[in-house]
């Protein structure tokens, strides 16, 4: 994966593909000076713009990826927001996080790609791609092969704002009770690894994921005592608000069910176990 030194690595138990009932697993292989977490996040950005001068953001509208966004601009650095539109669904929730990206786009005049689902939810792109990742999580990476599509159509390289989460949090992550049990710990998703198990290294994705100086700046002003979104709205400095789930009708029923099926056969633990602030940061700084 692309990432500074080759510092961290993310597999399916040291596979670059799940076979079947591999989880996602991460090993740090360097250390990192700790800094505040707006100097890491500009390092980050100068370093991927050096190497990669056209890029575009996967922006959900959300809090980490309007962070991207912010840092961005701040440097001076151009690139195209990609914000995806989901047509084909009743649930209108999502529709909410991409009002809030296009009204940010507007406001720092920079125009976007707007990329609709229409008919691509159950098309052969996307029953490729959910074949090829294997997911737990079916939805991630519908949304993943509607990104893989765009970017492979244009000459440039994509950022996602993928980021660890901490677990537990009533707001957004009670669908892993019954895995976790009582963990408490920062946890990395394995819907963070469908961009990179599909594109194989072609693109610098994990904005957060850079380098390890942005990953232990981040944790180490994560406050325990608030949510996800408290914390992520305090040090990324926006506007603190919820992180709207995926469409609950994004497939139809009948194949939603079929795919819960096959998800089912596939690792046995939807996230990667991290560890709490002290002994993550214990793994991550000198």
């Amino acid at each position: 994966m692309l990432c500074t030194d080759n510092w961290i690595d993310i597999s399916w138990d040291g596979l670059p593909l799940r076979k079947q009932k591999e989880n996602l697993q991460v090993k740090f292989h360097h250390r990192a000076n700790l800094m505040p977490f707006d100097k890491a996040c500009d390092q980050v950005a100068q370093e991927i713009y050096n190497s990669h001068k056209t890029l575009y953001l996967a922006f959900s509208g959300g809090c980490d990826s309007e962070n991207i966004a912010n840092v961005l601009y701040r440097n001076h650095i151009p690139f195209v927001p990609v914000i995806l539109i989901y047509d084909n669904v009743l649930d209108q929730r999502q529709k909410l996080e991409s009002w809030y990206a296009i009204k940010w786009c507007k406001s720092h005049g920079i125009v976007p790609e707007i990329v609709h689902s229409k008919n691509f939810i159950g098309s052969i792109d996307e029953k490729l791609a959910f074949l090829k990742i294997r997911p737990r999580l079916l939805y991630g990476s519908a949304t993943t092969a509607m990104l893989d599509k765009f970017i492979s159509q244009r000459a440039g390289s994509l950022i996602i704002g993928n980021q660890l989460e901490y677990y537990p949090d009533h707001e957004q992550m009670t669908y892993l009770e019954p895995q976790l049990a009582d963990y408490h710990g920062f946890v990395m998703q394995e819907t963070d690894f469908y961009f990179e198990s599909l594109t194989g290294g072609a693109h610098p994705w994990a904005f957060y994921y850079w380098n390890p100086e942005i990953m232990a700046a981040f944790v180490n002003e994560w406050n325990p005592s608030m949510t996800m979104q408290e914390n992520k709205a305090a040090i990324y400095k926006v506007t603190h608000r919820p992180k709207i789930a995926y469409p609950c009708d994004l497939l139809p029923k009948a194949q939603a069910n079929n795919r819960r099926v096959l998800a089912s056969r596939f690792g046995s633990l939807d996230v990667a176990l991290l560890g709490s602030k002290q002994t993550l940061l214990e793994k991550l700084l000198k």
